[in-house]
């Protein structure tokens, strides 16, 4: 693994953290153990409080699963001395730190996606919108979501706090256009080069990271690619796709206990 090998070399050229907690969410069918263990320890030992999500292996999204999330960003800010959580997710686990800080930014410091899928690009590639579309419906049985104006924007909309998306030209299995962010208020896109499962553990992934997590509260600016002698980091593209700035409703929490029977 790149990162296992680089990383006694690379560590003491990146920033040391402030201790505030960093909760990893990992991606479809990974768990604790798996793509993102060896990025967890790496952020803990540059002084940050890291944490898992302790839900087992991610089989997708169910009332069960928004349960457990909702449950965990709770246990990890109140374990945190109530400081807000940076929350990053690889693949699916992006998608889920995104809509937790949109329904939870009081609690979330930051968001830092890796070839996570939350553009929709075309009917034939909907990306994490199938996954919101069935949490809602799961949630609000007899509801639809593309009965609400503008439903199918939420997922591309940034949440209301520092995100940063990692992505790859070379991923293989996410179209690197669906993990792009629009052009927003401190939101932004940093290309790296390795596959989608090698994103987790690619030193310049962690780069990014521990650059990101060690900028002060309040005081965010985007990534300086050229900051890192040892880290050379590819053009990113010129083309981003438009902000469609959709207006989150929290009565549609797709957080929230399901309505009526179980299906």
């Amino acid at each position: 693994m790149a990162l296992r090998r680089q990383w006694p070399k690379i560590k003491d050229k990146l920033p040391d953290g402030d201790g505030h907690p960093v909760l990893f969410l990992p991606g479809f069918l990974s768990t604790d153990n798996g793509m993102t263990s060896f990025l967890r320890e790496c952020v803990a030992e540059k002084g940050y409080d890291v944490y898992g999500w302790d839900n087992g292996r991610n089989m997708g999204f169910d009332e069960k699963t928004a349960t457990a999330l909702k449950k965990r960003l709770k246990e990890v800010y109140k374990k945190g001395g109530k400081k807000k959580v940076t929350l990053i997710g690889h693949s699916l686990g992006g998608v889920y730190a995104r809509e937790l800080a949109r329904e939870f930014p009081e609690m979330v410091r930051g968001v830092i996606t890796m070839g996570s899928p939350f553009g929709m690009l075309d009917d034939a590639d909907k990306g994490a919108y199938e996954v919101v579309r069935k949490a809602y419906e799961y949630c609000n049985p007899g509801a639809s979501p593309l009965e609400e104006a503008g439903f199918e924007n939420r997922c591309l909309t940034p949440p209301p706090v520092p995100t940063t998306s990692i992505f790859s030209k070379k991923d293989g299995i996410v179209k690197w256009q669906a993990s792009l962010n629009p052009v927003a208020p401190e939101t932004e896109n940093i290309e790296v080069d390795g596959s989608h499962v090698g994103m987790a553990c690619n030193p310049l992934s962690v780069t990014v990271i521990l650059d990101r997590l060690a900028q002060e509260e309040g005081d965010w600016k985007p990534f300086d690619t050229k900051k890192y002698a040892h880290a050379v980091f590819p053009d990113t593209p010129t083309i981003l796709p438009a902000n469609p700035e959709h207006q989150h409703d929290k009565d549609k929490s797709i957080f929230k206990k399901k309505k009526g029977p179980s299906r």
